[in-house]
């Protein structure tokens, strides 16, 4: 762990801790932050988690995105760059020392600004895949940015206003300078690989119900079926078939919870034929069968 992160903790938590009276998240006054509490191991449910950036300032949690899953600890960030099917644990938390962590949503265009501000960014370079996940040690700098966010939170609504835009833009700069920088330039460059799996998510979530071939999908972004299918794959960790389940038994549960759907009705809804095809996808999704979710 990182010397100065364990120096500074205790200047994050005094900031942060009586923003937070209770074991919950809390929604903030700067745009896209999330902070969040723990008193006890905590089980998510699982949810198309939009791109992210954690934060961890105190505890342990498991998250799991796609087919991966990724153990992180106080002083640690865990970027996500692409929207993708999660749910996470909290593995070490109790009331005398809580789980602690800034959730970032990654705001891609202040970081498209940083990036096209920087003199040394060779674009044409991003020819490749890279992962949606990374997990790296917050270093001096990046610690230094978080402890001025979390102190501006408790400044007026103005001040929120105006400086939270340059204090996320310094953040970006400082991550930019991390092991994370080619994943964030991947998808922050609209001609990158990336992007353009980006795109196809993106057009998934809004015709997850419709049926597509890989040739389908891969003509829509110039790539060759084959490229395609392993771009995606190394991208969001599931085939393009997977993700697409995942998208439509996401939106099953739900329409069951909220809209008072039967199983069979949420089924055919989402693009499923089969309604024993459908529970047993479900249950393995959500570990129980979509009944128990009325």
């Amino acid at each position: 762990m990182n010397s100065y992160f364990e120096k500074n903790k205790y200047k994050l938590l005094d900031k942060l801790l009586p923003l937070m009276p209770e074991s919950k998240s809390y929604t903030t006054n700067i745009d896209g932050l999330l902070i969040v509490k723990r008193d006890a191991p905590f089980q998510s449910e699982v949810c198309l988690q939009q791109p992210l950036l954690i934060f961890s300032v105190q505890g342990e949690k498991r998250y799991s995105a796609g087919s991966e899953i990724i153990d992180y600890k106080q002083g640690q960030i865990v970027f996500q760059g692409t929207p993708m099917p999660c749910s996470s644990y909290v593995l070490k938390a109790s009331k005398e020392i809580p789980y602690i962590a800034m959730v970032f949503a990654v705001n891609m265009q202040l970081m498209t600004e940083v990036i096209y501000s920087l003199d040394n960014v060779d674009i044409s370079s991003m020819t490749h895949a890279y992962s949606s996940l990374g997990k790296i040690e917050a270093g001096n700098d990046i610690i230094d940015s978080f402890i001025r966010l979390a102190d501006l939170l408790n400044k007026s609504y103005n001040d929120i206003k105006v400086l939270s835009p340059l204090m996320l833009k310094e953040m970006y700069y400082f991550l930019l300078k991390t092991e994370l920088r080619e994943k964030l330039i991947s998808f922050a460059i609209t001609s990158s690989q990336n992007n353009k799996i980006l795109k196809i998510i993106n057009y998934l979530k809004e015709n997850y119900n419709n049926h597509y071939s890989i040739n389908d999908l891969a003509e829509m972004v110039n790539m060759s079926p084959a490229t395609f299918h392993r771009h995606f794959k190394m991208v969001t960790t599931l085939s393009p078939i997977q993700y697409q389940k995942s998208l439509r038994l996401l939106e099953a549960s739900r329409i069951i919870k909220y809209e008072n759907a039967t199983v069979s009705e949420a089924a055919f809804k989402v693009g499923y034929e089969s309604i024993s095809q459908f529970t047993r996808e479900y249950k393995r999704m959500f570990s129980v069968t979509p009944k128990n979710k009325q």
